[in-house]
């Protein structure tokens, strides 16, 4: 009897390899597929499979927010995430709402058969990079410091703040009353005192520091 699985994830290449792994193993068969958290929800219902794998990041809903519906409307159905996000937080809620897998999409090609096993059997799998990032977290070995929030002006926090909720340099200048390009500096001085590089490191500096808190959205 094979395991029926949905695969729920905005990028149509992730899809494809998720189906080229599994391809040539017929314990496991594709049923479904979604390309947003809404659609996750509705090929559920009308399959309710065995297991769903689902990204975090989706348009119209979020992958934790469609966690908690899936539960809803067909509790059999196990949850495996399927992220790029390896931030504390999200893992922390994921299991918390009701995921019974965790695993980096960097790893897929060579986690995903076993994670699926894992999780076939009743069991919760953790990718082992997860894992390490969980026990230095525990042991306080964290390699940015936290004493960095202290350096930040109150202004530069408030645009952290914003930049963590995933707000636009154009958002941010109308909702502060200041310049697009001021933002832009405040943005670039942040990066410099904090020794980041993007604007994705500053929303995971944001959501790591609970500067931001993703049980909010």
């Amino acid at each position: 009897m094979s395991v029926d699985i949905v695969i729920a994830d905005d990028h149509d290449v992730i899809r494809a390899g998720i189906k080229n792994i599994l391809q040539g193993h017929n314990e496991y068969q594709v049923v479904a597929e979604a390309d947003n958290g809404e659609e996750a929800l509705e090929k559920v219902e009308e399959t309710k499979p065995d297991i769903l794998l689902l990204d975090i990041s989706m348009p119209k809903m979020s992958g934790l927010d469609a966690i908690k519906e899936v539960k809803r409307i067909s509790p059999q159905t196990k949850i495996l995430i399927i992220t790029v996000y390896k931030a504390y937080a999200y893992i922390m809620k994921a299991f918390e709402v009701g995921a019974k897998g965790y695993l980096s999409k960097e790893k897929a090609a060579e986690e995903l058969l076993p994670a699926l096993a894992k999780i076939s059997q009743g069991k919760v799998y953790l990718t082992p990079s997860v894992s390490s990032y969980l026990v230095e977290k525990a042991i306080g070995k964290q390699a940015t410091q936290l004493s960095d929030k202290e350096l930040l002006t109150k202004r530069e926090k408030e645009i952290l703040h914003l930049v963590g909720e995933g707000k636009t340099a154009k958002e941010i200048a109308e909702l502060l009353y200041i310049s697009r390009r001021t933002v832009e500096n405040y943005k670039n001085n942040l990066l410099k005192k904090l020794d980041l590089h993007r604007t994705s490191d500053l929303i995971k500096y944001a959501i790591k520091h609970k500067i931001v808190d993703i049980e909010e959205y």
